[in-house]
């Protein structure tokens, strides 16, 4: 991973925006106590956050240590590139919010979130938890020696080492060695057995379980025993069974043969019914048929021919009024052509054409008169400005001048004036604005030291009371008086406290509101002054521009040239206006051309288009009378609507009587045709008398009543769905016999299969009820027993694996630590020869051709200097470890070689970049100038090639030396 930009508002004493090289190694180089150590913290809160729990940090929480002095925002922003591509990361630790966004500018926020509400964006990106990146990566003077934990417990629970045996071998997951074989340990001897409600080891969990199962079995078999005893009874009462199925088939089969007869009765009385129904249905048709016939009057044929008559006396009238309305059409027609092929020139042209012409004609008269108006006040203008003392010459040299400035030029002179005015106004109200919030800010103060006075006297007294009570419970006083100064003393500190409280925080709204307004003021007061000296730089550079002495020469003629617009300008506006009217009148004149060509008259008068326009409107008059002369013979379609609608009401009169016989009307088979088959239809009357006064009445006597109908369909429904029916029946006293004698036969057997039935049921209950429950419990021990020794040898596989897996993977880590940790310490110049690591992370050092030592002998021996490289080189090791196939750590350096001389700076510095300058980003930060410019001197390719600087106080980033 590399950091790619830091941008701080507020973090401890640190705030600007610094830039870092990816591939070279950032030098931060200031003074103490300027922020170096600082700008590490902020990148490492904006990986990981800021812990503000007060139960682990009892004194001081890393929130509150690191809020901003200045008492602004509380806020960090880093770039970051890795793997995962490049991501933003902003944390504001005020609201306690975290955002994250990607390169294309998407939040990704929700793909970091890690429990509730915990963002460690660092342990997503590198792997790491905040611990362990502060261990591998943040490498701090005082600290390097804490990559070994301190006590044996801590050493064996290290999460550093089961990262590195993670790193090595990841067969084994996020859990070491020891700690896997502790819980398989542990497993064997917490077995829990809930078939026997049993918890201790598996191999007496397996014991139980063998001696419960056999016990089972016993039961079962005592069981099966009981079962074969009452076997013979079980056999009898089958027989019975069968005895009495057979007795009940024959009793079924002589219900059906009755049913049978009883189903043929039914059926013959509905065949009867049915008959007599459809012969009643085919005389109601019949009726229906001659009903219309039955309706008809007696004159209903007298009706019909003068309905007729009537009709078609209407239409020969209709006929007669369209030919008169065709010849008077025709004469009128005639004479609107004639006037229109006299104005056939005008027939293009429309209504709006004739008011366009009428308002030129008005137009070129108006623009004629104001012309001369024009012309006679120009003319008396001109007078009145010589009569000024103005000279020709004066004002064409100040219209030279200053005529053809460009538009922003003559924006800066305009405005001068306008923010001297600005300036003069406001500038009184703004400074008292500002004394006015000062005023209110010293009063605050004042009420708030007042307030506060009362609670540092309570708070004294308190104290003293408290201390008073403990001197006499020290020197062995009366306890109720001690315990009381030391119950009152607790109390009027509390309400001191309190007091102190409330008077902190006294007036609060007002002092805000002064703040405010101060800021306000002040803020205006800066804008006015760089306005107005915005302006005056502008005004100077015009000035020598337009070769000027200096800006109040300039304005001087500008203010001349402005009092001769102000003099001028009737004059101006008049041959503006006379030049607007003529060009007006010439486009007037050149859109009438065409209506000039229309009159035959080449000059362009107000009184030709008047006349063209009167043309234009007498030929779309000849239009109008053309399309509104149908409209003259309304009369005509009134009389012809009145006919109309007589024919229409015979003709509907006459189709009604048709239709009340029953006759439909057709159109092409003439009015005759309709005549007879009225006729037809009136001697159809006597048949439906007949009918429906006797024929359909004798046969409705026939049927049966619509309830009894019903109630036999539903008898004969029932009896067929009871089953098959037989063909035929015997007689029903036969039928009785027979059922007589079965239903005695069936009630014998059925006696005596009951007594068998209780000598068997209550052995076979007892089989019933048990043996189930029995199987259930022999099967559910078979499985438990079967987990159980599963269980015990997927332990001891997993204990054999799990130890032979730690082996490979301790020498794999140890093995790569030992030898690199040795060779960056031969690049330091150091006196160390060789390394050996433990399985706890402890090592032992070989010192210059003695003996291996134990860490901690080594530590008691070396100088301050060596024991810094010494670490140095472990934690460098151990975090080039932990980024091999993934992603490589940051590695933020504070002062690390601070206690080293220049031969071993010289040497750890060239390691640093030559060896983690490429692998990894490496922040160096140092309070020590001197000697890094003395190194640069020494090795200037390498620290111009391979080293950035950053100047911290700048707030401006990476500058490369």
């Amino acid at each position: 991973m590399r950091f790619v930009r830091l941008r701080v508002d507020g973090f401890g004493p640190l705030q600007g925006e610094w830039t870092f090289a990816p591939d070279r190694v950032n030098v931060v180089i200031d003074d103490n106590e300027r922020g170096k150590s600082t700008l590490f913290a902020a990148l490492a809160a904006a990986l990981y956050g800021l812990d503000g729990d007060r139960r682990s940090n009892r004194v001081l929480t890393p929130l509150e240590r690191w809020r901003p002095w200045n008492g602004g925002a509380y806020r960090v922003q880093l770039d970051v590139e890795s793997a995962l591509g490049q991501h933003t990361i902003s944390r504001d630790f005020d609201t306690g919010t975290v955002s994250v966004f990607d390169r294309s500018g998407t939040e990704v926020t929700a793909s970091f979130l890690e429990g509730r509400d915990e963002y460690p964006v660092g342990k997503m990106l590198l792997g790491l938890d905040r611990a362990e990146f502060e261990k591998c990566a943040l490498l701090a003077q005082g600290e390097l020696a804490e990559v070994v934990p301190p006590d044996d417990k801590t050493k064996r629970t290290s999460t550093l080492k089961a990262r590195l045996e993670n790193a090595a071998d990841t067969h084994i997951g996020d859990t070491n060695a020891s700690e896997a074989l502790r819980v398989l340990d542990e497993a064997l001897r917490r077995y829990n057995a809930p078939e026997l409600d049993f918890t201790g080891t598996v191999d007496n969990a397996i014991e139980r379980l063998t001696r419960k199962r056999d016990e089972i079995e016993a039961e079962i078999r005592e069981l099966d025993a009981t079962l074969i005893v009452a076997q013979a009874p079980l056999d009898d009462l089958q027989r019975l069974a069968q005895e009495e199925r057979t007795l009940q088939n024959q009793l079924r089969e002589l219900e059906n043969e009755r049913r049978a007869g009883l189903a043929q009765d039914v059926r013959r009385q509905l065949e009867d019914h049915e008959k007599a129904l459809a012969e009643v249905a085919q005389l109601e048709k019949e009726a229906a048929e001659l009903e219309g016939s039955a309706k008809l009057p007696a004159n209903a044929e007298a009706e019909l021919r003068e309905a007729i008559a009537r009709h078609e006396e209407a239409l020969r009238g209709i006929e007669g009024l369209e030919t008169r309305r065709r010849d008077e059409l025709a004469k009128e027609r005639e004479a609107i052509a004639r006037e229109r092929e006299e104005l056939s020139a005008f027939d293009a042209f429309t209504a709006e054409d004739a008011d366009r012409c009428v308002g030129q004609a008005a137009e070129v008269r108006n623009l004629q008169m104001q012309d001369a108006l024009l012309r006679h006040q120009a003319f008396e203008l001109r007078e009145a400005l010589a009569a000024m003392g103005y000279e020709p010459e004066k004002i064409q040299f100040l219209q030279r001048r200053f005529s053809n400035l460009p538009p922003e030029a003559g924006r800066l002179l305009k405005r001068q004036t306008e923010l001297n005015l600005q300036f003069q106004a406001e500038s009184a109200a703004l400074e008292k604005q500002r004394v006015g919030a000062t005023e209110t800010l010293r009063d605050v103060d004042a009420a708030r030291l007042s307030a506060r006075t009362p609670g540092w006297v309570l708070l004294s007294i308190g104290a003293t009371a408290l201390i008073l009570g403990l001197l006499i419970l020290v020197l062995r006083g009366t306890p109720a008086l001690a315990a009381g100064l030391i119950v009152i003393g607790s109390l009027v500190a509390a309400s001191g406290a309190g007091v102190l409280m409330i008077g902190a925080r006294a007036r609060q709204l007002d002092r805000d509101d002064a703040l405010s307004a101060l800021s306000e003021a002040q803020g205006r007061i800066n804008a006015l002054h760089r306005q107005r000296g915005e302006n005056e730089a502008g005004l100077g550079d015009l000035a020598r521009m337009m070769g000027h002495r200096d800006s109040v020469d300039l304005l001087r003629q500008w203010n001349d040239y402005a009092l001769l617009l102000e003099d001028s300008g009737p004059l101006l506006r008049a041959q503006e206006q006379l030049e607007t009217a003529e060009r007006r009148r010439k486009e007037v004149l050149d859109e009438a051309t065409p209506w000039s060509e229309l009159a035959g008259d080449g000059a362009i008068t107000p009184e030709t288009l008047e006349k063209v326009a009167a043309d234009i409107r007498r030929s779309l008059g000849a239009r109008q009378r053309l399309a509104d002369l149908e409209r003259g013979f309304d009369w005509v379609e009134e009389e012809k609507r009145v006919l109309e609608t007589a024919a229409n009401s015979m003709k509907e009169r006459a189709v009604r009587l048709l239709e009340t016989a029953g006759v439909a009307y057709e159109p092409e088979r003439g009015w005759p045709y309709h005549v007879n088959e009225l006729k037809h239809r009136l001697a159809g009357r006597v048949r439906y008398t007949m009918l429906t006064e006797e024929l359909i009445p004798t046969a409705r006597r026939r049927l049966h009543p619509e309830q009894e109908v019903s109630q036999r369909r539903r008898q004969l429904e029932m009896l067929v769905a009871g089953g098959d029916l037989p063909e035929t029946a015997r007689p029903s006293a036969d039928l009785e016999l027979a059922v007589k004698q079965a239903r005695s036969k069936l009630e014998e057997a059925q006696r005596r299969r009951g007594d068998l039935r209780v000598e068997v049921e209550e052995v076979w209950r007892k089989h019933a009820q048990r043996q189930p429950d029995l199987k259930a419990t022999q099967e559910q021990l078979g499985r438990a027993l079967e987990r159980a020794k599963r269980f015990k040898q997927a332990i001891e596989l997993a204990r054999g694996t799990i130890t032979r897996i730690a082996r490979e993977t301790h020498r794999k880590w140890a093995d790569y630590l030992s030898d690199r940790v040795a060779e960056i310490l031969r690049a330091f110049g150091s006196q160390v020869e060789s390394l050996r690591f433990g399985e706890d992370l402890e090592f032992s050092v070989q010192l210059d051709g003695g003996p291996l030592v134990s860490r901690a002998k080594a530590h008691s021996q070396l100088s301050a200097g060596a024991r810094d490289q010494l670490y140095l080189a472990v934690r460098l090791a151990i975090s080039e470890f932990l980024s091999r196939g993934s992603e490589s750590l940051p590695l933020l350096l504070d002062d690390v070689f601070a206690t080293s001389d220049d031969g071993r700076l010289r040497s750890g510095m060239r390691a640093l970049i030559e060896s983690f300058g490429a692998g990894h980003q490496v922040l160096f930060a140092t309070c020590h100038r001197g000697r890094m410019h003395d190194l640069r001197k020494q090795d200037p390719d390498l620290y111009r090639e391979r080293v950035h600087w950053v100047d911290l106080q700048a707030g401006s980033g990476v500058r490369k030396h």
